[in-house]
């Protein structure tokens, strides 16, 4: 049985996540706490196996909570977030943190339809009880009291992103940025935000290729997350806009709700999710099949951390095209479903822990 502690500030939501979680027979919410400190509290008495955290409540929010929580008592959590900028910005810096996954209220604050979600709530925690975290020590981080000379560079880097977009849209942009032979592509799902600023951290203001990621979340998600890896990384961090052109040393971030491919005039091409289709949108396969075929030999495929099979068949090929592909190992990945099904598949050329992955893609792109 797995013990589930159940943490908002709405009576309402408390009872209806509850109910929805204890009709599942290997579910049992053992007690539920309605700020960040009653949580914190009850997590060191009553020792859940997961912990669904609201994002917004009184006296300490879901960020906080996280944070003391990874830090003194570490366990498994799955924020219950709200579809918003701050909702947004807030459930990226707790993955940040330590949390394992997320799952955004389809109608805000109080959401009489979170029902709708029952399944996927329900195989986040199950997941979620599966995998072993580790104790944190407390950060600061954008939101929090860091320093006003810390928040002033969020401020600047988060600008310089924005405008960036538009200059890239206009076509604004330096020849040289344009000469470039290989391009990236990382595709990632549970537990790669995290993953993702690991690699990115360690390549230079030069490098000399387009890196172009597929991150499964929702919209308003992904232009976080690119704000947030843009705030903490040396290179230039974007959420991909139609039209874009691909230039070396700008890593774009594929949109939530819309699948981003490249045209043959190296491009960024977005297109509306089919909703016949039962893809994840954005989709790793879609991206890396039509780098495969613009880009052929010179195309890197790197697939890190997540739950499912999207990104096989992209991998195969890029491998089918005499690309490079690299798969994260086990031991370093938080959910081993991604990359597993990959190297099963045969398409891999090297499997590595996440700390080398960056050395590996230098390598390839001749650096």
């Amino acid at each position: 049985m797995i013990k589930v502690l159940v943490v908002d500030d709405s009576t309402l939501m408390v009872k209806l996540l509850s109910d929805m979680i204890n009709r599942d027979p290997e579910l049992q919410v053992i007690g539920t706490a309605s700020h960040g400190y009653e949580a914190l509290q009850k997590t060191k008495t009553l020792r859940p196996d997961v912990i669904t955290m609201d994002v917004n409540m009184p006296r300490m929010d879901g960020l906080k909570a996280v944070e003391h929580i990874m830090s003194v008592a570490p366990t498994p959590i799955v924020m219950i977030s709200s579809l918003t900028q701050k909702g947004a910005a807030i459930t990226l810096q707790a993955l940040n943190l330590g949390a394992i996954d997320f799952v955004p209220k389809p109608s805000g604050y109080i959401s009489l339809d979170i029902e709708e979600l029952t399944t996927e709530i329900v195989a986040k925690i199950k997941l979620a009880s599966k995998i072993r975290v580790v104790r944190t020590v407390k950060q600061s981080f954008p939101g929090s009291s860091q320093s006003k000379e810390a928040k002033k560079l969020l401020t600047k880097r988060t600008e310089t992103a924005f405008e960036s977009a538009l200059r890239y849209t206009l076509s604004q942009i330096s020849p040289a940025s344009l000469r470039y032979e290989k391009v990236v592509t990382i595709g990632c799902s549970t537990g790669g935000p995290q993953a993702l600023n690991e690699i990115l951290r360690h390549f230079p203001l030069d490098f000399a290729a387009p890196i172009l990621i597929v991150q499964h979340m929702p919209e308003k998600f992904t232009e976080k997350l690119a704000e947030l890896l843009n705030s903490r990384i040396k290179l230039e961090v974007v959420e991909a806009k139609e039209g874009m052109k691909l230039q070396k040393g700008l890593v774009y971030i594929a949109p939530g709700a819309y699948h981003m491919k490249v045209r043959p005039e190296r491009t960024i091409s977005l297109l509306s999710k089919d909703p016949t289709l039962s893809l994840p949108c954005p989709s790793v396969d879609i991206l890396m099949q039509s780098v495969a075929e613009v880009f052929g030999k010179e195309a890197i495929g790197v697939i890190l951390t997540g739950m499912g099979n999207d990104g096989v068949m992209g991998m195969n090929a890029i491998k089918d095209a005499h690309g490079a592909t690299i798969a994260q190992d086990e031991e370093t990945s938080l959910v081993f479903g991604m990359p597993k099904m990959a190297i099963e598949s045969g398409c891999i050329d090297s499997i590595a822990p996440l700390e080398k992955i960056a050395d590996e893609v230098m390598e390839l792109v001749g650096m």
